[in-house]
């Protein structure tokens, strides 16, 4: 039997006689429980992989758990804590800059990211998940025809013949087009002022979520079952994006970096019956506070051989399976060894920790990276559920997007919940943060994207991706809010300086 490493932060807690399961909900939420160590701020890491080696106070106490219950409405339509305010900063179809009125914002915001720049200021990225013929084919993908006229590469070669189409669709093109998604900037001064907006990839189908890196760029994918992952700077004029090919073809969600072990996790969600990778990579093929040569990486799917109905009760072990990485649709070569997860969504590291969420079945899961094993950590069968400051509040569903601050604590979004970003507190009940307009029982709901924290730590970024500014529902492609709200506290975050490829 292989003698599996103890991760010293867990190793700790135990021996100090906290539960293992209640401190990984919230990594380092309960006030006092765990005294920082040396080993624990040299850990690192945060969603992106960047460092955060401030010391944190012993006595420690997060601000969220202190919220009280959402109040009315405000002027914008968004519910929050007393305390809270928001403003809209992007609007679908809409100039975010006045004075530059030819750059409209982008339809169906999904993933974004917060990075800071080097004038004090920040910028917010967010993906356009716009649909199209490529997202057809991701939804009828047994159907022979289909794949052969809608795949990427078909519609590639069409689009070759009739010239690049460039630039985000507007709600009224035809959904027929091929790749009308992308990323799109908001850059911010040291003032929290808006003061300049722009593309920074173009020409991409369904862009869902992704994630920032340590040295400071985008990495996103593509939702559709043969999609691709590209790398964008956040900058304007930072350079041509990049196709990533060793992160396989499938539908791409959320990303996670971990320098420490040469490692890039990655999110599928397509079917519901979809995988978890990672793109390891060589020690020669990442240098220290560097890049990693990206066709050097090598594509892993993961194995949970227990089963997951084991790792929902505590801690087993899980393998790595190298993939079949020749171009072919991971769904058409997935090896029957691997695990099948209920649409994988929401994905964070930290601390070498991976935290990812399943929508499927609701449940937040936690890879110790370390030990070598995996385990659901808010599983809303399990209980107890609800909010401890709004007994009216309706449980966590839809868990999608995740963001952490560097203390651990955890922000859930959802989709097809109800239109609420929720503070997963240890002992699995939620705290909501906001409520953004809209029915959450629209025939086509409306669903909460995009969190991201200002360096500042005092403001966090969210969207709704299918309603208009007052909330009414739309279809695909013609609707998306990017609303800022500021808090009346702040948290540790450590965004990456933006810089170009």
């Amino acid at each position: 039997m292989t003698q599996r490493a103890t991760h010293p932060i867990l190793s700790d807690i135990q021996q100090r006689g906290l539960p293992r399961r209640v401190f990984l909900r919230n990594l380092l939420f309960a006030a006092g429980s765990v005294p920082v160590a040396s080993w624990l701020t040299a850990c690192g890491g945060s969603g992106s992989g960047t460092g955060g080696n401030a010391a944190r106070d012993p006595g420690f106490r997060s601000a969220f758990a202190d919220m009280g219950p959402l109040q009315a409405a405000d002027g914008n339509g968004v519910q929050l804590p007393a305390g809270f305010s928001s403003r809209v900063v992007a609007v679908v179809n809409e100039a975010p800059i006045p004075e530059q009125p030819d750059f409209v914002w982008h339809s169906d915001p999904d993933g974004g990211g917060v990075f800071r720049t080097e004038d004090g200021g920040w910028i917010y990225v967010s993906n356009s998940e716009a649909r199209d013929a490529t997202t057809l084919f991701s939804a009828l993908p047994d159907t022979p025809l289909l794949s052969d006229l809608l795949s990427r590469d078909t519609l590639e070669a069409v689009e070759g013949g009739i010239g690049a189409i460039t630039g985000l669709l507007k709600g009224s093109v035809p959904l027929v087009l091929p790749f009308s998604g992308g990323v799109s900037a908001l850059r911010f001064d040291a003032d929290g002022n808006l003061v300049d907006a722009y593309p920074i990839q173009r020409n991409t189908s369904t862009n869902c979520s992704g994630g920032a890196t340590p040295w400071g760029t985008w990495i996103n994918g593509e939702e559709i079952l043969d999609g691709f992952m590209f790398e964008a700077s956040p900058l304007r004029d930072g350079g041509t994006p990049r196709r990533l090919d060793r992160f396989g073809r499938k539908a791409h969600e959320q990303v996670a970096v971990d320098e420490a072990a040469r490692a890039i996790y990655h999110t599928e969600d397509i079917t519901g019956d979809d995988r978890f990778y990672r793109t390891v990579f060589p020690t020669d093929a990442w240098p220290a506070g560097g890049a990693p040569d990206f066709e050097r990486g090598v594509l892993q799917v993961l194995a949970v051989d227990d089963g997951l109905d084991a790792a929902r009760q505590g801690p087993v072990p899980i393998r790595w399976v190298d993939a079949i990485d020749d171009g072919t649709p991971q769904p058409q070569v997935y090896q029957n060894e691997t695990t099948v997860f209920a649409g994988n969504e929401g994905l964070w590291f930290l601390k070498g920790f991976v935290f990812f969420s399943t929508k499927g079945d609701n449940n937040v899961w936690a890879i110790d990276t370390v030990g070598g094993t995996i385990e659901s950590i808010y599983n809303p069968k399990d209980g107890p559920v609800g909010s401890p400051v709004d007994p009216d509040e309706p449980p966590l569903t839809g868990v999608d997007n995740l963001a952490m601050t560097l203390d651990g604590e955890m922000i859930v979004v959802e989709d097809g919940g109800d239109m609420r970003a929720m503070v997963l507190l240890p002992d699995g009940r939620t705290i909501p943060l906001l409520r953004l307009p809209g029915p959450a029982d629209a025939a086509l709901p409306s669903e909460v994207t995009g969190p991201a924290f200002s360096p500042d730590g005092r403001r966090l970024y969210v969207a709704s991706q299918r309603a208009m500014r007052d909330g009414t529902p739309t279809s695909f492609g013609r609707g998306g809010v990017i609303y800022e709200i500021t808090m009346p506290f702040s948290v540790r975050v450590d965004a990456p300086l933006a810089r170009a490829l």
